[in-house]
């Protein structure tokens, strides 16, 4: 919404507007929607105005405050996601500033962003785990799915660094699904659909 100070952002919404959108949009963080990350999104939903008989009214899901934590969700004596030593003493704790976030199974919080670089191991904007034969590891595919909702069941059939960029690429899955039950009320029960 900030970039080049909103325009790229307003050129959206108007080439949405003449594609015959009717928009509304708004920033949600998934951790208001049961889920241990902060990571707030814009979402735009447009209704096509060819298939509405007038405009309808729809609202953004807002979630809630809730204690659904990290900590529920830590898997512990993971083996092969360890971060070396010599990568922890050199660039993750090479400054005593608080950096990177470290989180273990009594952290009480809400993690950073997982994004799709998350395997390059940033200090500034990563979240690791205390834990592993080096003491510090990679979040698990497990805790990345926990985080964005996905089902543990669900499967990731490519390399762990393709399975991070996909799921730090992905929609937080409850926030998504929010918003496409609010969608569907106001179809089912508001519009009346023309031909």
């Amino acid at each position: 919404m900030t970039h080049d100070r909103g325009r790229t952002f307003q050129i959206i919404l108007e080439t949405l507007d003449l594609l015959n959108y009717d928009l509304r949009y708004a920033v949600l963080n998934a951790s208001s929607f049961n889920l241990p990350q902060v990571r707030e999104r814009i979402y735009i939903v447009g209704f096509k105005r060819n298939y509405l008989s007038s405009r309808v009214e729809f609202s953004f899901p807002m979630g809630q405050e809730n204690e659904i934590y990290i900590s529920d969700f830590i898997e512990t004596n993971v083996q092969g996601y360890s971060i070396s030593k010599h990568l922890q003493n050199t660039y993750l704790f090479k400054k005593n500033d608080g950096r990177p976030q470290i989180v273990d199974r009594t952290s009480k919080i809400k993690v950073k962003t997982l994004v799709s670089t998350y395997h390059k191991i940033q200090r500034l904007t990563g979240t690791f785990v205390k834990d592993g034969e080096t003491g510090i590891r990679l979040l698990t595919q497990n805790e990345c799915k926990a985080i964005m909702g996905f089902d543990q069941d669900f499967s990731f059939p490519v390399s762990r660094t393709q399975m991070y960029r996909q799921l730090g690429n992905s929609v937080a899955i409850p926030v998504v699904k929010a918003i496409a039950n609010n969608i569907y009320q106001v179809i089912e029960s508001n519009c009346t659909l023309t031909r």
